[in-house]
């Protein structure tokens, strides 16, 4: 009898381990560096966008479009976690990515004291959304 609860309760563990091991872990970003900023993910997820928008009006187009300074996708036959990925680096395209705004050139400069967004949009996971300001060649971040 003993020997048999030994062995339930070691096969219930295992079942637990292998659940909460393969469960989803919503995406964290840490932004590091100065200008341009580093961003810095991990989670369980795969990485779909990067949005980073800011406050002057960058295009014609309609509500936060206008102001979008740099948006990533990802190419279709792609698809890294995030943590795989390894640090984004604003306005330098990872491989397996594409840049979407702008539409041509490169991503316009960040500018000391200005507020920005960044909204990371992930594939099975939550993504993160953050606020962030560069003063004094420092990023400091906020959630609002």
């Amino acid at each position: 009898m003993n020997y048999q609860f030994r062995y339930s309760f070691a096969v219930i563990l295992m079942l637990a381990v292998s659940v909460a091991l393969g469960c989803e872990r919503d995406t964290k970003l840490v932004i590091k560096g100065s200008n341009p900023p580093v961003f810095v993910m991990s989670g369980s997820g795969s990485l779909g966008t990067i949005r980073v928008r800011g406050p002057e009006k960058q295009r014609e187009a309609e509500g936060e479009d206008a102001f979008l300074y740099w948006v990533i996708v990802n190419r279709e036959d792609e698809d890294q976690n995030v943590e795989r990925l390894g640090p984004v680096t604003y306005g330098k395209v990872p491989q397996g990515y594409k840049q979407v705004y702008p539409e041509r050139g490169e991503a316009p400069q960040l500018v000391e004291g200005e507020r920005y967004n960044i909204r990371i949009a992930t594939n099975n996971a939550n993504g993160v959304d953050k606020f962030f300001v560069i003063r004094n060649g420092k990023v400091e971040v906020s959630d609002y």
